[in-house]
Order: structure tokens, then C-alpha cells, then sequence
């Protein structure tokens, strides 16, 4: 089997993807920070590696986007 290498995605379909991982980091991060002790060591490991991917993932979809510069004149002019 295999992926398909090209999504077809609008803004708002983006948008609720970012939404929805940044929801789960947080519940992610706080469940980290509450098995932070030594008896918990594996699943905090386990709870760390988790909140490492979901930024990993939010990464790569903020790389993609096209920022644009603040030259009103020109609101199509890419950034950089």
C-alpha cells in the first residue's frame, strides 16, 4: 500500500487541523507535567515523545505557509 503525496486541503480545512493539534498538545503537555515525577517515568517518557510529534507536525504545516509582507500596496508580495 501506499500514501497519497498530494492533499487536497482549503484554509479552513488547515485551520481546524492546526486547532485541533494545538487542543491535544495542551491536554498532552499538562498530562506530561502531571507524570513529571520518578514514579512515573515511562509514561511521562511515553507522554514527552507524544507532545514532541504533535509539534513536529505543527511545524512542518507552519513551514509551509506563505507569509506576506505588510506593504498595503502590494498585499500579493511574499514575505522574504
Amino acid at each position: 500500500m501506499s500514501y497519497k503525496k498530494q492533499f487536497d486541503l482549503n484554509l479552513s480545512d488547515i485551520d481546524i487541523i492546526e486547532t485541533c493539534l494545538r487542543r491535544e498538545l495542551h491536554h498532552r503537555s499538562g498530562k506530561f507535567q502531571q507524570l513529571a515525577g520518578e514514579e512515573h517515568a515511562d509514561q511521562a517518557d511515553s507522554a514527552k515523545h507524544e507532545v514532541a510529534e504533535i509539534r513536529e507536525v505543527l511545524g512542518k504545516l507552519h513551514n509551509q505557509k506563505i507569509w506576506f509582507a505588510g506593504d498595503r500596496s502590494k498585499p500579493w508580495m511574499p514575505k522574504g
